[in-house]
């Protein structure tokens, strides 16, 4: 499957929209997309609806970009990944870290107001 990735921004947050598999191929893609949000000091909501497969080096790209958005005062969110795909972050105990939502409506109400 191919691999996308899209940024869409508002007042509260950036919305990372994922397509297809997160691996070694895509991992610079990926990453490169995360950390430009974080970079510029807002929250960072990644949606993974659409996600089919996610290998070490797509959950390393998430864990460091969560490192990097606490030391500025951020966080990453995760929303909507498909079970297989949260079986990972669940084995892994990324889930105990990294908050992950069922919808976009929660995830969105966790935020702040405003970020600025």
């Amino acid at each position: 499957m191919d691999f996308d990735v899209n940024l869409m921004r508002d007042d509260r947050c950036t919305l990372v929209r994922v397509k297809g598999d997160i691996d070694v191929v895509s991992r610079a893609r990926f990453e490169q997309a995360l950390f430009e949000v974080v970079e510029s000091g807002e929250p960072l909501v990644v949606d993974m609806r659409e996600v089919t497969f996610c290998d070490s080096t797509g959950l390393n790209a998430i864990v460091a970009a969560n490192r990097r958005a606490g030391e500025r005062g951020t966080a990453v969110h995760l929303v909507a990944l498909p079970p297989r795909v949260q079986r990972v972050f669940r084995i892994t105990g990324i889930d105990k870290f990294i908050p992950i939502y069922d919808t976009l409506r929660e995830a969105l109400g966790e935020l702040p107001s405003t970020t600025r």
